[in-house]
């Protein structure tokens, strides 16, 4: 499966860390399970570009066996931060193998691969800072308010 390059990629990669978050600025993240239909639905529209270790290739191999997502599997860590363009980061979680300090394995058998589990989050950097919309919100509250009163209003 081929996705195209449209400069607004979606990021995937097996794990989230603070330094992929630092070229946001302020802002608001949602996060969301998503499924497998609209995972492609998704890097149909914008693209993709995969993060991992190479060590992590045949757990992406599994993936793309088990879920026919067509992700390459790249032959070095590409690093990345989240900007403007790139706002959107899939998140594999992988449940099952074992870790150590909390980080996968550069190794596992094929049985311990047979065990694993996945599901996919994706994170999505908002432009605009929840609380921005907040205080607009309320002025736009506000303002109607001010107008309803005013379409209301009786002469004594």
């Amino acid at each position: 499966m081929s996705y195209p390059k449209t400069g607004q990629e979606v990021y995937v990669s097996l794990n989230l860390s603070n330094t992929m978050l630092t070229g946001i600025g302020k802002g608001t993240i949602t996060r969301e399970e998503v499924s497998v239909d609209y995972l492609k639905k998704l890097f149909g529209k914008y693209g993709v570009i995969v993060s991992a270790k190479p060590e992590q290739a045949r757990l992406l191999q599994i993936v793309n066996e088990t879920f026919d997502l067509g992700l390459d599997v790249p032959q070095e860590l590409k690093l990345f931060q989240l900007s403007e363009q790139h706002r959107r980061l899939v998140v594999i979680n992988v449940q099952g193998l074992r870790r150590k300090g909390g980080s996968l394995l550069p190794e596992y058998t094929e049985e311990e691969f047979n065990e694993a589990t996945f599901t996919f989050v994706k994170y999505y950097v908002q432009s605009r800072h929840y609380d921005d919309l907040v205080e607009e919100n309320k002025k736009l509250k506000y303002d109607l308010d001010q107008e309803l009163e005013w379409r209301h209003r009786t002469d004594n």
